[in-house]
């Protein structure tokens, strides 16, 4: 239980900071593509933009604390709930928008966004369980799933990429 409570902070901090850097460093133009999405005011989309960015930190932080691991393990499955729902929402209204998952995208939303969220969610879910009642997980747990967590969390931030790659590709994108 230890290893997959040290396999799932690391993975979902890693996942966390990069979105919330992303996002962070284009902070305007998160608001922008978030204005453009929801029709609500100016001052409710800044606190949006604000609100997420500050939950992805705020989540890291307490998943490194030992008294909050469990509840900081219930606060990624609710935000990663939030975002999977407004994921399946584009999808369904067929808005060919970015995710903006990781920032500016130029990427419409896909079944892909969709399917990582829900595996971020099952991951975030069995951690949960994991950590009721199990011991904190040692030093050599964190040193035996630091490469697989931060390959898996790189995999997960470029995943528009990779899902590119392997698809094939449009007719109106080849010119010869």
């Amino acid at each position: 239980m230890e290893l997959t409570q040290a396999f799932g902070k690391m993975l979902l901090s890693s996942v966390f900071v990069l979105s919330a850097t992303s996002k962070l460093r284009d902070f305007n133009g998160f608001r922008t593509h978030l204005a453009s999405i929801i029709p609500v005011t100016s001052a409710i989309t800044y606190t949006l933009t604000g609100g997420a960015i500050s939950a992805e930190f705020l989540i890291t932080l307490t998943l490194w604390v030992d008294r909050t691991v469990h509840l900081a393990f219930l606060l990624a499955l609710l935000l990663l709930t939030a975002f999977s729902v407004f994921i399946a929402y584009l999808l369904v209204s067929n808005k060919r928008v970015s995710c903006a998952c990781f920032g500016a995208s130029t990427r419409p939303v896909s079944v892909v966004h969709l399917g990582r969220n829900i595996a971020l969610l099952l991951i975030a879910g069995i951690c949960m369980v994991a950590s009721r009642g199990s011991a904190s997980p040692a030093m050599f747990d964190y040193l035996l799933v630091l490469a697989p967590a931060l390959v898996s969390a790189a995999i997960v931030a470029r995943l528009d990429d990779i899902s590119t790659f392997f698809s094939s590709p449009s007719s109106e994108s080849f010119k010869p």
